[in-house]
């Protein structure tokens, strides 16, 4: 090996070298290689240069003998295959074909290692652990601004529809051995509305008590900055309420729909303002939640100019829910010049979507039950469990599902190809093709029976 060569350059695909083991009965290992959505979703993210920024993620480490974007890569579809724990990648991991071909790695390494009789194997949950560890909130928010680029540049109709909702979710990690505390963390979420369903784009880490404001500012000057004119409408709730920087997103062409808290000056003048004699409150649909007695809920709508911080036009929607025994009210607010009630109502309606998909994130993709971790591991998982969540919406964007193959599977299922493993490298063949050489082979295989046997149950996972 040259002295600048990698030792992963070694380990890819060559069908000649196993073929030429193989008529030797020379035979490392034998498994299934998965076929279908795997293949189809790993070619999409190669087609449309997504691979490039699981490449170029930040990378602190003085000896790199393992390549960045091996970890990133295995974060990356850790969620889509529902394995839970990391310590259960390996197993289930590297049979896609076209997984296997992109990274070079293969199931032979992860039990042989890199080097023939050495220790270091390519995929070692603690090796992957102490790469993220030294991860920073910073590190994360920069690699997801130059993902939201490329994508930008890959898929520019999509952001045509511009409405979009920023919210923050609250993730733990349970306490582990070695005196690892639990953890507590928050992640600012940017998503974009498409396709009925909200799309997490842009996100930014930060202590369980840090500001939404303050995480929703930073994200909203990258993601303007990145996104310009294709913005439109941003949806918060009241946590990211300054009316200076309300307005200053206003100017630069994003209207801002939001909650008023009862104590600000504004809420009550549109309270004021909906007891003149000529308001008209219009009934909509009361709120779908769990109380015992449902409100006859109903909406008005007028223009404000008492929110002194916010420089901007602005319509505001009262919302008044009548019970037996009291009347409650809510304000929101718009920075438009004319909004009608309804309108105003049901955006801000529409902002409750990322709380669905929070709950989809949290009860589907596990993001509030990661085991323990130290602390840039956990927001790896979650990094990476985002991106993924968002890349398989533009997959299915792009190739309707009975275009895309079928969904992704909780585990891979063999299908026509094997996977077959001679020394350092693998090849992809049939079973029949498999069968044809062994039994034009026979006496050699005869002859080196204990080899390939002890191979292939070491590879199985049994004992030899």
């Amino acid at each position: 090996m040259l002295a600048d060569e990698q030792p992963w350059q070694i380990f890819w695909e060559n069908r000649a070298a196993v073929v030429e083991a193989l008529t030797h009965g020379h035979c490392d290992g034998i498994l299934p290689a998965a076929r279908g959505f795997f293949d189809h979703f790993a070619q999409f993210l190669d087609e449309h240069n997504m691979l490039l920024h699981l490449e170029d993620f930040p990378d602190k480490r003085q000896r790199r003998s393992i390549p960045a974007f091996f970890f990133c890569h295995s974060l990356l579809y850790k969620p889509l295959l529902q394995i839970e724990r990391l310590n259960h990648l390996p197993g289930v991991l590297f049979r896609s074909p076209q997984v296997m071909r992109q990274l070079g790695f293969n199931a032979r390494q992860i039990e042989a290692g890199f080097y023939e009789n050495a220790n270091q194997k390519p995929f070692d949950i603690e090796a992957l652990c102490d790469f993220f560890a030294t991860t920073t909130d910073e590190d994360y928010f920069a690699h997801q601004q130059g993902v939201l680029k490329q994508m930008v540049e890959e898929w520019p109709e999509v952001w045509a529809a511009g409405k979009w909702a920023m919210d923050s979710l609250i993730f733990s990690t349970a306490p582990g051995a070695h005196a690892l505390a639990a953890g507590r963390y928050k992640v600012c979420v940017l998503a974009l509305w498409r396709d009925e369903v909200l799309w997490p784009v842009l996100w930014r880490f930060g202590d369980e008590h840090a500001s939404d404001h303050t995480l929703g500012q930073s994200l909203m000057t990258a993601a303007v900055e990145i996104l310009g004119g294709r913005m439109k409408h941003l949806l918060v709730d009241r946590g990211f309420l300054d009316g200076e920087w309300i307005a200053g997103l206003y100017k630069r062409g994003v209207r801002v729909t939001i909650g008023l808290k009862e104590n600000m000056e504004a809420f009550s003048d549109l309270l004021g303002l909906s007891r003149l004699p000529e308001v008209v409150w219009e009934e909509v649909e009361p709120p779908h939640n769990h109380a015992p007695v449902k409100p006859k809920r109903e909406v008005t709508a007028n223009t404000l100019e008492s929110w002194e911080s916010c420089q901007s036009p602005l319509s505001g929607c009262l919302i008044r829910d009548t019970y037996p025994a009291e009347v409650v009210y809510q304000a929101r607010v718009t920075t438009a010049e004319q909004a009608t009630a309804t309108e105003i109502y049901q955006n801000s309606a529409e902002r409750w979507d990322i709380e669905e998909l929070f709950m989809t994130l949290t009860r589907y993709w596990h993001f509030d039950d990661l085991p323990p971790s130290r602390r840039g591991v956990a927001l790896a998982q979650v990094h990476f469990g985002m991106l993924a969540f968002t890349l398989l919406q533009l997959f299915y964007h792009e190739r309707p599902a009975h275009e895309a193959g079928v969904s992704p599977p909780r585990r891979l299922m063999p299908e026509r190809e094997l996977a077959i493993y001679a020394g350092p490298y693998f090849a992809l063949l049939r079973p029949s093709e498999l069968m044809e050489i062994i039994f034009d082979n026979l006496k050699a295989w005869q002859a080196n029976e204990p080899q390939w046997r002890k191979a292939l149950r070491m590879c199985e996972g049994s004992s030899p």
